[in-house]
């Protein structure tokens, strides 16, 4: 069977499924779950890929769900297909959980619609035989980096390490027999068919800054307290005075929530935090921006006498796409949109855990249409679920066909090339490096 043979057996599958797939997108959607606590989209997903005839690992990284296509320990060729488990927080959105305030307003539930799509169609066409290499279909928890007390009572009782779900599964060693990586996200704001190509991204570490002043009566005697959130307001002014020394091509950025602001208003603050993210394209920025950061808050401790307790933690390093991988999923895309609607979009200026994957093996994170509105605002909505889903699952399906048959640029080829940016070892000594309290 030619790799043409094969495209159209994929395509005419994905068509035969997609309604199915479709309803539980729908559902996944309508019942979101915060990160490391996806037990029912994970519970759904695995008993999906079941139905499909796969043998299925689960509680991966506490929630996550591996399959693979081919049930074989021969050394050949592993390419994974990723989607995302987890919701974000957007109590604006009007399907936010009542309780837990979590959406699909990241989209994630149409990634995963795009995993089970092209796992289904590459089950049930029979064309496992006919590629070069085998696809591991791996739905991953935890991508959105929130609910830090909650992650940080897990890895105080050991349930992990690192806040980050494909953090996680690397340092377990899920990611061992994997030897590329491609996901498709969702877009911000593209109604139609559209497919955005990202070259780069940014990575971030995590801040948690808490000032420790006295307490006094805020009207009677100011003048015994120490005003902690006087300290948080000058760290803020500081760091706001360093921006201009941020360079324009590291994209970087310092955003941040102040979590605790005091305890009454009558009373002096003796006790205010805050949570930030020091953003940037590469690791250098990162830790530059970093040390900026600390100088900018430890400063507004000493301006007025209070005590200051800065946390550093690793988030997702910068975001490397795969050329030879972009070029392979553009070219396929083509088959179904005009070249106007493949976008070619640089730079991607939010950062993802698949950030952390590109470091150690070729990957791509593609974007696709089919939405209105912005990511994480309550605005987001899907306006087309084949532009959103079943499009870049036949992209994905066709992608996955030249990689693993004899075309040009297919993974043999990629990998004889390729050198890692860091091994797993490097990579985990790396994430420790940047941990400090």
């Amino acid at each position: 069977m030619n790799t043409e043979e094969l495209k159209r057996i994929l395509i005419n599958e994905i068509d035969r499924c997609s309604e199915e797939v479709l309803e539980l997108v729908k559902d996944i959607g309508y019942h979101p779950e915060l990160g490391f606590k996806e037990v029912r989209t994970s519970g759904l997903v695995a008993d999906y890929l079941r139905s499909c005839g796969y043998e299925v690992k689960e509680n991966l990284a506490l929630t996550g769900v591996k399959a693979k296509l081919k049930d074989t320990d021969e050394p050949i060729h592993n390419i994974a297909v990723l989607g995302e488990l987890d919701g974000i927080v957007c109590r604006e959105s009007p399907h936010a959980d009542a309780v837990s305030g979590a959406t699909h307003t990241c989209g994630h539930n149409l990634q995963l619609g795009i995993l089970m799509l092209v796992a289904k169609a590459m089950k049930l066409s029979g064309v496992a035989d006919s590629l070069n290499g085998n696809v591991t279909f791996f739905a991953v928890p935890a991508e959105e980096y929130i609910e830090l007390g909650y992650r940080e009572a897990l890895k105080k009782e050991g349930k992990i390490k690192y806040f980050g779900g494909k953090q996680e599964l690397v340092r377990l060693g899920e990611f061992d027999d994997i030897d590329a990586a491609l996901m498709v996200h969702a877009e911000s704001d593209l109604p139609g068919p559209a497919i955005g190509i990202y070259d780069t991204g940014s990575g971030f570490n995590s801040k948690q800054v808490q000032y420790i002043g006295k307490a006094a009566h805020a009207a009677a005697y100011p003048h015994e307290g120490v005003n902690a959130l006087n300290a948080a307001v000058s760290g803020i002014n500081a760091i706001n005075a360093m921006r201009e020394t941020f360079k324009d091509e590291e994209h970087s950025r310092v955003h941040f929530i102040i979590t605790k602001g005091g305890e009454s208003v009558n009373s002096v603050p003796a006790d205010v935090r805050l949570e930030a993210y020091v953003r940037s394209s590469t690791v250098g920025g990162v830790r530059d921006v970093s040390l900026k950061f600390d100088r900018a808050f430890k400063s507004g401790g000493e301006a007025v006498g209070a005590t200051t307790r800065i946390k550093t933690l690793p988030g997702y390093l910068p975001l490397i796409c795969n050329s030879a991988i972009n070029d392979c999923f553009a070219a396929n895309a083509r088959q179904f949109m005009p070249e106007k609607q493949i976008i070619r979009m640089g730079h991607f200026k939010a950062s993802t855990d698949m950030g952390d994957i590109s470091h150690l093996m070729p990957g791509i994170h593609a974007t696709a249409g089919g939405t209105k509105g912005f990511l994480h605002a309550a605005n987001f909505e899907v306006t087309n679920y084949e532009s959103a889903v079943v499009t870049p699952a036949k992209i994905v399906a066709q992608t996955l066909a030249d990689l693993l048959t004899e075309n040009p640029a297919n993974l043999s080829d990629i990998l004889k090339d390729y050198v890692p940016v860091l091994s797993k070892s490097e990579y985990l000594n790396l994430l420790n490096s940047f941990i400090s309290e």
